[in-house]
């Protein structure tokens, strides 16, 4: 049973609005009884839907639904009609069945009451319902109201909100300002309503090719999706070719970027003078009083072109020449003594230990996460490891272990011992003390960190616990009988029992192995609708966990989401490397931390054993974070096992010698894999069947973005 505020949309929105458009942080509110379940941004779901997933058409039942809400509509009975669009909106959401819904009205338009039809339009557009007030919209789009200025400002006041503005340009269309209505509207949105608005946006004038050339872009999901329409309707070519000023150059430079970014969309590929155009943006560029931003630009086409063509490309040696500038070298300086732009200043080969250094001392909760650049010589190490001591509590945090798992900013000096104790399992021996207080720290986490740092000091050395580090295996010892987590009581015990090798840890001594048909079906049931969530990695294994993933857990209460949360483990030689067009450096850790929110993994774009697939992801994304020194592109074809995935903004690469596929329940044989997907299919069925009774399942969003060709009687098609 669905429960209802009853609160108009447009009132919260209208409620909402400062100086004519909404804060930064507005979103509709969630259907009650929807608050726990997975939260997109407003408009995310047709976004995504739009760009990113393949049409679904109304199927007959939908089509029943749709026709009887029109004749109800038609009928002047709003009530029915709002309920007949909400069940429609159940089997197949607004976004989708749009073209069919008008089709239908204008094939049926000359027996439908137009004023009834619209007068019911606009009572939809003050639904409390998400989908109805779109179908709202959707029919008034057929219709000029544009000498209804009580329509035109529900019209407008709901294309403030991201979820409504795809809709309401379209109905501004057809007014007869209604280019000018839809470019003061993208001025006022910033996600997808912007991404939108952009796309509805003709360049009839020069207020609104300069906007789309200096602003545009700035949208709060990714400049990507809107870069070639920016380019084409600002005339961006014809702007850099006859000398811009630094505003215009400095949103050619935006757009720029947003087109090399072709995770998403297609980009740069697309123009056919390339080249032509990096060449006359670099000559620009040498003209300009640069900023931070333009310099990362630079630094972005110089590892396209290194990667893409050669390092000794002539748009290559330009873009290094302008970054081995004086008046750079200074910009990045003065940034990484900021903890800024680090990553692009040691890009270019600049120092900034000294730096990090400075910044560690200044707080190590703040900035331990830039210790990679300090720990790869002795005396830097010896520096680092002294100042830990001078400033973190080791007594206060040896506060005995617990369940918890270290997250927030309570436990930023525990995070702050993690990063440390990642580096420290490159170098044997050194900081024995920090060890010893991650085995007695309080998060799982830390406890977990430090083992690995054992674990790898015992494989290296080749020696057991037990002469290589006495004290040590002492400490263990004690704190065995503590432990409260299963599996790193396991690991305890394998290093007091003297075991000088780890690549097999895991749940089972015995190395899974898997056909390529159930790494086929368990591509499909993560990349479908799944989420990339978490990661984690230790010296004998990496870790890649995913939510959403259509296998069926049968570990749950009957009426529970069943679909799976799984981890995909790779051992052995293991690598990872993650990639991203983000001006966030530390994103990966914040998300091993679940400090983010997941990211979604693009339809059909996680592969196993595909070095091609893997090899041009290499070549798509802006920056490369290798979790172990020496990654090497020559793994990619030599790995026995491999893993790659585009998530959108960011992507993962990922290998080793075996892989093991793990659930909440333990590891989840090959046979198993072809067993869990078909019943996860029976389990959707019944979902569908299921929905909206007295028996329903509880929520679960791998089914609800998993909408049947027939809800009524769902098939095996989804």
């Amino acid at each position: 049973m669905e429960n209802r505020n009853k609160k108009a949309l447009y009132s919260y929105i209208a409620e909402a609005l400062v100086d004519g458009a909404l804060p930064e942080d507005f979103s509709l509110p969630q259907p009650e009884g929807d608050e726990g379940g997975l939260m997109f941004a407003d408009g995310a779901m047709d976004g995504i839907s739009i760009y990113h997933m393949s049409p679904k058409e109304p199927d007959e039942n939908a089509k029943g639904l749709m026709e009887q809400a029109v004749q109800a509509a038609a009928a002047g009975d709003v009530a029915k009609a709002e309920e007949l669009f909400y069940a429609l909106s159940e089997s197949c959401s607004a976004v989708n069945a749009a073209g069919s819904l008008q089709s239908y009205l204008i094939a049926h338009r000359a027996e439908l009451n137009d004023e009834e039809l619209y007068d019911t339009a606009l009572q939809l557009l003050l639904s409390d319902r998400r989908e109805c007030v779109k179908f709202g919209l959707i029919i008034m789009e057929l219709f000029n109201c544009d000498r209804d200025e009580s329509a035109k400002k529900l019209v407008r006041t709901l294309g403030l909100s991201d979820e409504f503005t795809l809709y309401a340009v379209r109905v501004m269309g057809r007014w007869k300002n209604g280019n000018e209505e839809i470019f003061s509207l993208a001025k006022k949105v910033h996600g997808w309503g912007r991404i939108h608005a952009v796309e509805a946006l003709r360049p009839s004038s020069s207020a609104i090719k300069k906007w789309l050339l200096t602003e545009a872009m700035g949208n709060d999901v990714l400049s990507a999706y809107s870069a070639l329409s920016c380019w084409e309707k600002s005339d961006a070519e014809f702007v850099l070719k006859n000398h811009p000023d630094y505003e215009q150059f400095a949103g050619i430079r935006n757009i720029i970027r947003g087109l090399m970014d072709e995770g998403p969309v297609p980009g740069f590929s697309t123009l056919e003078n390339g080249d032509e155009i990096i060449n006359i943006f670099l000559d620009e560029a040498e003209k300009m009083p640069l900023e931070m931003g333009d310099y990362r630009a630079v630094y972005e086409i110089l590892t396209y072109y290194n990667e893409n063509r050669s390092p000794k490309h002539p748009l290559a040696l330009k873009c290094k020449k302008l970054l081995h500038t004086y008046r750079c070298t200074c910009m990045l300086i003065d940034a990484a003594k900021e903890g800024k732009d680090v990553d692009l200043a040691a890009g270019v080969g600049i120092n900034v230990k000294p730096y990090v250094m400075e910044l560690l001392k200044r707080s190590l909760e703040d900035y331990s996460h830039l210790l990679r650049y300090l720990m790869d010589d002795e005396e830097s190490r010896r520096e680092v490891l002294e100042l830990y001591r001078q400033q973190l509590p080791l007594e206060e945090l040896k506060a005995g272990p617990a369940l918890e798992m270290g997250l927030g900013q309570e436990y930023r000096r525990e995070q702050a011992l993690e990063y440390l104790l990642q580096e420290l399992r490159m170098h044997p021996l050194e900081g024995q003390d920090f060890v010893s207080a991650g085995l007695q720290a309080a998060p799982v986490r830390t406890r977990s960190g430090a083992l690995y740092v054992l674990e790898h000091w015992v494989s290296g050395e080749k020696q057991p616990l037990s002469s290589l580090l006495p004290d040590l295996q002492d400490r263990l010892s004690g704190l065995l009988a503590l432990e409260p987590h299963a599996e790193l009581q396991e690991r305890i015990k394998k290093l007091l029992s003297g075991s000088v090798s780890f690549e097999d840890v895991g749940p089972e001594e015995k190395k899974p192995e898997y056909s390529v048909d159930s790494l086929n079906i368990l591509s499909d049931a993560i990349s479908d609708v799944g989420l990339w969530q978490w990661w984690y990695t230790g010296d004998e294994m990496v870790q890649l966990e995913f939510g959403g993933v259509q296998l069926y857990d049968g570990s749950k209460p009957e009426k529970a989401p069943h679909s799976s949360t799984i981890a995909l483990r790779f051992y052995g030689n293991w690598f990872a490397v993650f990639l991203d067009d983000l001006d966030d450096d530390s994103w990966y850790v914040k998300l091993s931390k679940d400090e983010i929110e997941p990211f979604p993994v693009q339809y059909g774009n996680l592969r196993f054993d595909e070095p091609a697939f893997a090899s041009q992801l290499m070549k798509e994304y802006r920056h490369r974070n290798p979790l172990k020194p020496g990654f090497d592109e020559s793994l990619l074809s030599s790995a026995k096992h491999l893993l790659a995935a585009n998530c959108g903004d960011v992507a993962f690469i990922a290998g080793g010698d075996w892989l093991e596929v793990v659930s909440h329940a333990g590891v989840i044989a090959d046979d198993d894999i072809e067993t869990a997907s078909r019943k996860w299919g029976e389990y959707w069925r019944d979902y569908w069947f299921k929905r909206g009774s007295s028996d329903a399942y509880e929520q679960d969003y791998a089914c609800e973005v998993t909408i049947p060709i027939d809800s009524g009687n769902p098939q095996d098609q989804y």
